[in-house]
């Protein structure tokens, strides 16, 4: 592989899946500062990264080289993890912060729509779109790992040695799966789309909230997800899997704050030519006359994010 130094800022870190060649495995994602085009970063072992753990929204260093094998989606890059370093601190938020964030990333697609067909015509796996309407949050049982990805995590753990194993807790597999339902903001989009969300932060929401509430843990999901989130300038930054590459989910969510103008609220448009566009609404609890025959919407295979996986 030829290695070369790469900026990036990282935008994206869903919640760690199995993996037969590195345990597990998190799907991150990012901007190319030199080239402002997006990229996704493998293998990354994030829980094993002592003292290089990145937030999201912060610029990494690292030596990454295009995939010789496997993965030729065009937005991969196999990163060395011992090179990764650390660049300052994540931009910050707000306001002002969050113009600084949008503006570094590339521009959203118009729909699910455009995404799909951009895939079909060059491959593309990895986009922003901005919802127009949030129809409202599905909570199914998730089907259990299997024994194949059960020992995945057993030898990671052998292979770890003591006093990291010791160190590093079992993954705790989210026993649900949550999927947002909406629809785009384009004339193609003539459908309610039903995908999947892996951001880790909506494992760690069930996690934490479950630990906190008990059975009462789905009312504050679905406050955070149906309610505050889209009441928000809520964006979905959607990746495809590796062995069915016309199948997306949503890998990050990206939430700044509604630009104020005047009485009302418009999308500022900062990457390109400055366009004022109505905010995605909240339709919670409408019913979807059709669904997505080409979205992540199959809950019940693994998530395989690499070739190898």
């Amino acid at each position: 592989m030829n290695f070369e130094l790469k900026r990036i800022l990282v935008v994206v870190k869903t919640y760690p899946n199995p993996s037969q060649s590195y345990g597990e495995t998190v799907c991150c994602a990012g901007v190319d500062l030199a080239t402002g085009r997006w990229v996704r970063m493998y293998p990354i072992t994030f829980r094993r990264l002592a003292g290089k753990q990145f937030e999201k929204f912060q610029v990494i260093e690292c030596r990454a080289s295009k995939p010789t094998k496997g993965d030729f989606r065009p937005e991969s890059l196999h990163v060395d993890q011992d090179t990764i370093t650390l660049v300052g601190n994540p931009l910050p938020a707000g306001d002002k912060g969050w113009r600084q964030r949008m503006a570094m990333l590339p521009a959203p697609a118009p729909s699910v729509e455009a995404v799909q067909a951009a895939q079909v015509a060059d491959g593309s796996s990895l986009a922003m779109i901005r919802p127009k309407d949030i129809k409202g949050l599905v909570i199914e049982k998730a089907k259990p790992w299997n024994e194949r990805q059960k020992a995945y995590l057993r030898q990671q753990h052998l292979d770890l040695g003591v006093a990291t194993s010791r160190r590093l807790h079992e993954l705790e597999q989210i026993p649900f799966t949550f999927s947002y339902r909406f629809t785009c903001d384009d004339e193609r989009c003539a459908i309610v789309h039903e995908l999947q969300v892996i951001d880790w932060e909506v494992g760690e929401s069930y996690r934490r909230w479950s630990r906190m509430y008990g059975d009462k843990w789905e009312e504050a999901i679905r406050k955070r997800y149906e309610q505050e989130l889209p009441a928000r300038d809520l964006h979905f930054v959607l990746g495809n899997l590796a062995k069915r590459q016309h199948t997306f989910v949503i890998i990050g969510l990206i939430r700044p704050p509604r630009p104020k103008v005047g009485s009302g609220y418009v999308q500022q448009s900062l990457d390109l030519v400055g366009q004022q566009r109505p905010m995605a609404s909240v339709g919670v609890g409408l019913e979807a006359q059709q669904t997505d025959a080409l979205a992540g919407n199959d809950r019940h295979e693994a998530l395989e994010f690499f070739p190898d996986e």
